[in-house]
């Protein structure tokens, strides 16, 4: 059972990771995980007042009666009748609202990248190899979708690692399209459209911005708007981990998708369906379990 506390904090200590406040008149103690408690030790100082959803039972840790915490929903610091809000977990989920709901064209992207060798991999660069989009119009019906393979420039051999993981064989990225027609593919997509770009984590965006780079290109990815849509879900359900993008889609469809063929088009495509569930989700449309 998950019950919501708040209170102002009367002790803290560090080395249990522990937080005091007053309950019915008496001192009760909370204890949170390492991560939790480094996020917001910053915070944790007397007369801060905390709002926490807590495991309703008690135990013993280390001579200590504690509850357990589950999530903080609110950081904040008394100043008259405008205390100054350091966290607030339900602004955060509005600001994602909004974000998620800008009417604005949507380009769903994936790339592909090489893999080192199994030795002597010290020297090594990846590329990309791969990548797959959807553009959608603000409502989400689909404009383009592409698909093609990219010819690596400092490394033309891939590796029996990167030819046995993604599936691929050296002839499919020997007759690839070059990463400079990819750019500019990109670049007059931007151009035309200004779509905000959703991904799956961090790496397409910082791999794309070092391949303009070698290629000796401007980099125009700063003038692009740039989703991480992983991110997003760690933070709305405040999950400790990543969650994997096949996972995301079994958690939303209630179905195994696990049999990841690690294409650039297809995890496109799931990041598509992953980013409208999570839309019903942020707009109460839709309820998960994590």
């Amino acid at each position: 059972m998950i019950e919501t506390v708040y209170g102002k904090i009367v002790k803290v200590n560090e080395d249990k990771r522990l937080i005091a406040i007053m309950q019915h008149k008496k001192l009760a103690y909370f204890y949170m995980s390492k991560g939790m408690f480094r996020q917001f030790l910053d915070y944790f100082h007397k007369d801060i007042y905390v709002f926490l959803k807590v495991k309703k039972e008690t135990r013993i840790y280390k001579d200590f009666i504690v509850q357990n915490v589950v999530s903080i929903d609110k950081v904040l610091s008394p100043r008259g009748n405008q205390p100054t809000v350091f966290y607030d977990i339900s602004m955060i989920k509005t600001e994602i609202k909004k974000l998620i709901n800008q009417e604005r064209y949507r380009l769903f992207i994936d790339f592909e990248m090489s893999m080192p060798p199994y030795q002597n991999y010290n020297k090594f660069i990846s590329e990309i190899i791969q990548v797959g989009f959807v553009l959608t119009d603000a409502r989400g019906k689909e404009i383009q979708r592409y698909n093609a393979f990219v010819k690596p420039k400092l490394f033309p051999k891939l590796s029996k690692r990167t030819l046995k993981f993604l599936d691929l064989s050296q002839d499919d990225v020997d007759h690839g399209t070059k990463f400079e027609d990819l750019y500019q593919i990109l670049y007059n997509i931007n151009q035309e459209y200004q779509p905000i770009i959703y991904v799956w984590g961090k790496n397409d965006k910082s791999e794309l911005s070092k391949l303009n780079r070698i290629h000796d290109l401007d980099d125009f990815i700063n003038d692009m708007q740039f989703v991480d849509l992983l991110s997003l879900h760690k933070t709305y359900f405040r999950l400790k981990n990543d969650l994997g993008l096949f996972n995301a889609y079994n958690m939303y469809a209630k179905e195994d998708l696990n049999q990841q063929r690690h294409d650039a088009l297809e995890d496109a495509m799931v990041t598509k369906d992953v980013f409208y569930w999570f839309k019903d989700v942020c707009n109460h449309k839709m309820k998960v379990e994590i």
